[in-house]
């Protein structure tokens, strides 16, 4: 090797010293920038110069050394399942938040304000039991039940409120992830320019962008990999947000409905971003993010009584036959319906923790108001305990619309219906001993159609004690009578277009019928406004047309107070266990603490992996002054030993070029 290459030899360990050296102070100079990556200095073997070959072969001399990459010092898979666990926690972060709005909305954590009411109206309940003549008993009792539905409502309006509050900071966090998706693609960008003629590597742009990248974590659970141009690509449940220099925008829609906003891709021909038909899971990494777990507990509409699947009894009448048989078939068929609704439950109303709130405790409500209509409005039911009342013979009859105008009614012998038992029901202690005043009342509904008929009517299957055919409607005295058809849950009243007489049409669940003027829900409920204005119609007295005396019943608030204290629901589709209304609502707040806990033990393990993952993260992309000085000692020695060697060369070349003249 001459003296020239020797020369090139040290030269080439100067700059390489020197390029670590630079690297070293960059080091030492970010210590506390924060996202800043630890570089390092990769040095490579020059070509190696045939000198001499032999028979034993040839004979070669490396010819120094060369800066190959300065590259970050980081580990992948800590970095993605740092961001898991980040994504993670934010999740449950946002399920915990929501839980506690939940519990202070009801109360105190315990619920105290709503308890207070139910027994209020428990007390009322029990007075009246003891003494119904009583006008301050009656005018008490009113004003808690009044009370009642005053202090559900709140806490149900609360509910939706905060809810749809819940929308401001979807829209902002839909923003967000745009804002960082469009900075990370034009740090792709630069990157990718800056990298392009292999001379310079863009470290700081990567640390930029993995900042980002850790802040998307927050929001949304990503995976993402790195093209060999150095550019990222990212994708949110298999779509894409960012490739290469482009981001793909989200942008929130509003369902037609209810208002709440969901989550759709703007531009890149996929359709929504989350599923939230589908409960999230922890193995398909799904509770993930605090973006989907705002749309998890906010759910995506506000859930009622009937959104909570009721189990169908094997007693119910409507499962014998003709003969009294059970129909197994039926059963099995109205059976496997339950059960799809429960997964359905699980995977929309239940996966959401406000959703559950409103079904649950509208379910609560509903259950109070129809026990207590029901014992005020007794149903008739036939001989087989069936309350749904097929008529003997067609009729029509009259009614008024809603500007107290009459109307032709029709009723036919294909439906069956539910009508009020106007020989057992009690009545109220006016004059007229009106009968059929419910309590509770359906804003823009009745509980009965009240039909004006010229005649009795009859039904094959209602006799009365000694086996003759029952009335169906109350004997006005006038030759007119009054059937009182209950306006039964998804049934609306419609105008026969060929005859312009006006019928029921009933509609099944799958006719999506939604008309909530039907249902007996906490928004749709208040106190009979006739009760209020006359105390005298509630009903406390005995139907002298039943064989009664007539006189003020303690036992019908008895029987108030027994089906108060019995079994009227289950709080969980998913078990069978059932609740009295006291039970039942200590159990749904019991259940929505225990919730939150789970919850928040979940949030404080996150926090520690996070924390134990970012220690591991920073033990090898973090910098260490130590290391970093013991490499500027390794550095300056070989650039000192570089220098003196190109010295050593360059004295014996003067020399050699004296002696040659």
């Amino acid at each position: 090797m001459s003296l020239f290459a020797s020369l090139q030899n040290g030269v080439s360990g100067l700059n390489a010293a020197s390029s670590g050296l630079n690297t070293t102070a960059h080091n030492l100079a970010n210590t506390k920038t924060a996202g800043y990556t630890r570089q390092q200095t990769i040095q490579k073997d020059m070509y190696y110069q045939t000198f001499k070959v032999s028979n034993n072969g040839a004979m070669k001399i490396g010819m120094g050394t060369y800066v190959a990459d300065v590259r970050q010092i980081r580990d992948m898979f800590l970095d993605k399942e740092y961001r898991l666990q980040v994504s993670r926690q934010t999740f449950y972060e946002k399920q915990v938040e929501c839980e506690q709005e939940v519990e202070d909305i009801f109360g105190e954590n315990e619920g105290v304000e709503f308890r207070n009411s139910m027994e209020s109206m428990w007390e009322a309940i029990q007075n009246l039991s003891t003494n119904p003549e009583s006008v301050v008993n009656r005018q008490l009792f009113i004003a808690q039940c009044e009370s009642f539905i005053e202090t559900a409502k709140n806490a149900y309006t609360a509910i939706t409120k905060y809810q749809s509050g819940l929308n401001t900071e979807v829209a902002k966090q839909v923003k967000e992830v745009n804002d960082i998706a469009d900075k990370i693609a034009a740090l792709n960008k630069t990157i990718a320019e800056k990298e392009a003629s292999g001379v310079e590597n863009a470290n700081d742009y990567r640390d930029q962008r993995n900042l980002l990248m850790d802040e998307l974590a927050k929001y949304t659970y990503y995976t993402y990999n790195e093209d060999i141009d150095g550019k990222v690509q990212i994708y949110i449940n298999n779509a894409p947000l960012v490739i290469e220099t482009k981001a793909f925008h989200m942008k929130t829609e509003s369902a037609t409905q209810t208002g709440l906003y969901n989550v759709v891709w703007e531009s890149n021909g996929f359709g929504d971003v989350y599923k939230q038909d589908e409960a999230y899971s922890t193995a398909k990494k799904t509770d993930t993010g605090t973006l989907y777990g705002i749309l998890t507990a906010r759910g995506n509409k506000n859930a009622v009584y009937s959104d909570v699947p009721q189990q169908p009894d094997p007693n119910d009448k409507k499962y014998l036959n003709a003969d009294g048989s059970f129909n197994q078939t039926l059963y099995d068929t109205d059976y496997g319906k339950y059960k799809d609704k429960v997964e359905l439950y699980n995977n929309t109303i239940g996966n959401s923790i406000l959703t559950q709130a409103e079904a649950q405790f509208d379910l609560l409500i509903n259950g109070v108001v129809t026990m207590l209509n029901d014992v005020f409005c007794p149903n008739l039911k036939d001989k087989n305990d069936d309350d749904r009342i097929t008529i003997k013979s067609a009729v029509e009859g009259t009614t008024k619309d809603a500007n107290g105008n009459d109307i032709t009614f029709k009723l036919d012998t294909s439906k069956k219906y539910k009508l009020l038992d106007v020989t057992n029901s009690p009545v109220g202690a006016d004059d007229d001993e009106t009968i059929g005043t419910e309590l509770f009342v359906r804003t823009g509904m009745s509980r009965y159609t009240k039909i004006t008929l010229d005649h009795q009517v009859y039904s094959d299957s209602c006799e009365d004690s000694d086996g003759n055919p029952l009335g169906l409607a109350k004997d006005n005295g006038d030759g007119t009578y009054t059937l009182y058809v209950y306006n039964e849950e998804n049934v609306s009243i419609e105008q026969d277009k060929t005859d312009g007489k006006y019928t029921y049409n009933y509609h099944d669940d799958k006719d999506g019928y939604t008309d909530k003027t039907t249902m007996y829900t906490i928004t749709n409920l208040q106190i009979n406004p006739d009760i209020l204005a006359d105390y005298s119609l509630l009903p406390v007295k005995e139907n002298s047309t039943g064989g009664d005396s007539g006189a003020y019943a303690q036992d019908i608030y008895q029987k108030i107070l027994t089906a108060w204290k019995s079994d009227f629901a289950v709080l969980d589709p998913n078990t069978k266990t059932s609740y009295t209304f006291d039970e039942y609502y200590n159990e749904m707040i019991g259940n929505f603490g225990t919730r939150g806990s789970v919850w928040q033990t979940i949030v404080d393990n996150q926090e520690k992996e996070v924390q134990q993952d970012e220690e591991k993260r920073q033990q090898i992309a973090g910098v260490s002054t130590d290391e970093e000085l013991a490499s500027l000692l390794t550095y300056q020695h070989a650039y000192n030993a570089a220098s003196r060697y190109i010295n050593v060369v360059n004295q014996m070349l003067e020399h050699l070029l004296e002696r040659l003249g």
